[in-house]
């Protein structure tokens, strides 16, 4: 099956690519199918049926969204800029907004028009007070497809990965498709062909780019417009800190318990849902006060294990949850943050200069970008130095490994120099991503008008 991958990549058939890409989470396959077929004519005709069907399925999808987008046009609800050199946000929600911000705000104190669209009604763009930046919601789901598959624009910035692979189609009438990455990890873990199919990609890290050049050298696929950007949200958590400083961690001592936030990734990968209470006993156990934070798609594809946890530990004083937008108070109210491959591990290594401390989880890698790369995702390397890391089988020995941690001040130079070499940009990431993204339009004006 994953020749059928690369062959659809290599012919750049957008319908293939999505039905592939998407066909295991329509339980068109099993994820492991591949494992099982003969090479021979029944594996074949098994592919080449799988194929016409997931196409079909695409194709009557698509035809929706042209549909469905034609009918909001022309109620004047769907929001594609008229102008052939229009720079262009797209957001799924509110979580990205802090990704989005200070690009917006650069590019507004600038005299730059743009246009910021959104699917969530409740994301704080739509109130920001800008002067040449203009925010909208334009729905959910097909909605939000529908109109994106129809822009028209110079440049689209987004967040969303599988542009031509999942519901985001590549529109006729843009001229470039930007692909801002919202955290400082590797693209590992991103899905397979999530950034095959765009123009640039605004890195925040060297790491981000050796690993994209390396699935352009396998897949055979047009080499990128790789920027050396950052990472914009941290310009906006950093710019938050009381006093602006980093706050490193509080000495311990007396009587004050020590304070954990557990914030983990979601999914199979994540720490709630491989060890459950296991994870959170030993801590509550030896007095720890305790703050779990899912991430925020875990209230979405994972409600039944919140809502089971939060029941069994529900008299325990010493275990809160916080669900708040901003993870910045829940990081300056702990000292120590307990994760696995979740992006806030960074956010708080570097932002705070605090230790977090790692369980050493063997990672899913089928359907991820990890999966073609020839090195181990970047952050499984770089774990180790942002405190302690904890193998599986001692969860009961967390107690004694945090209290076993650096000492602030030598964390917190440790942090400042593993931080220098990991992203670009620190603190100025958003003005650099406006400044990239206005050369990237000019350019295009340049090429027009050479035309």
């Amino acid at each position: 099956m994953r020749t059928v991958f690369k062959q659809a990549q290599k012919r750049r058939r957008p319908i293939l690519q999505a039905c592939l890409a998407a066909g295991g989470a329509f339980l068109l396959f099993p994820a492991t199918a591949h494992a099982y077929l003969d090479p021979g004519t029944g594996s074949l005709l098994l592919s080449a049926l799988i194929g016409i069907i997931a196409t079909a399925f695409f194709m009557i999808k698509n035809f929706f969204y042209k549909a469905a987008g034609l009918v909001y046009r022309l109620r004047g609800v769907a929001a594609p800029a008229r102008d052939r050199n229009a720079i262009v946000f797209y957001s799924e929600g509110r979580q990205y907004w802090n990704t989005f911000k200070t690009t917006l705000e650069a590019l507004d104190g600038a005299g730059e028009p743009a246009l910021y669209l959104t699917s969530d009604k409740n994301d704080p763009g739509l109130e920001h007070p800008f002067s040449q930046v203009q925010a909208r919601y334009i729905g959910q789901g097909g909605r939000a497809f529908a109109a994106m598959n129809l822009l028209e624009a110079g440049v689209c910035v987004m967040t969303t990965p599988g542009l031509d692979v999942l519901q985001i189609r590549r529109s006729r009438q843009v001229r470039h498709y930007a692909h801002l990455v919202h955290a400082p990890t590797d693209i590992s873990f991103y899905r397979l062909f999530s950034f095959d199919y765009f123009d640039s990609v605004l890195c925040s890290g060297p790491h981000q780019i050796r690993s994209l050049r390396a699935l352009e050298r396998l897949r055979g696929t047009k080499p990128k417009e790789l920027l050396a950007t950052g990472c914009p949200y941290m310009d906006v958590l950093a710019g938050e800190l009381p006093g602006g400083k980093n706050n490193a961690q509080a000495e311990h001592g007396g009587e004050r318990p020590w304070r954990v936030l557990l914030a983990p990734t979601w999914g199979p990968n994540g720490l709630l849902r491989r060890f459950g209470a296991g994870l959170l006993e030993p801590m509550l156990e030896a007095g720890f006060r305790v703050t779990v934070r899912p991430h925020p798609q875990s209230r979405t594809s994972e409600p039944e294990l919140l809502e089971e946890l939060a029941a069994l530990f529900r008299e325990n004083a010493n275990l809160a949850w916080d669900h708040s937008t901003s993870p910045l108070p829940a990081m300056l109210e702990s000292d120590v943050l307990v994760s696995d491959l979740s992006g806030i591990v960074f956010d708080y290594a570097f932002i705070l200069e605090r230790p977090v401390l790692t369980v050493s989880l063997r990672p899913d890698q089928r359907g991820y970008e990890a999966g073609d790369l020839p090195w181990p995702a970047w952050e499984l390397a770089v774990l180790p130095s942002l405190g302690a890391v904890v193998a599986p089988e001692e969860i009961g020995k967390l107690p004694e490994t945090l209290r076993r941690l650096p000492a602030p001040d030598e964390f917190a130079r440790r942090m400042a120099g593993l931080r220098a070499e990991s992203l670009f940009n620190y603190g100025a990431a958003g003005a650099v991503a406006a400044r990239q993204i206005l050369e990237i339009r000019d350019r295009l004006r340049a090429g027009e008008a050479a035309a």
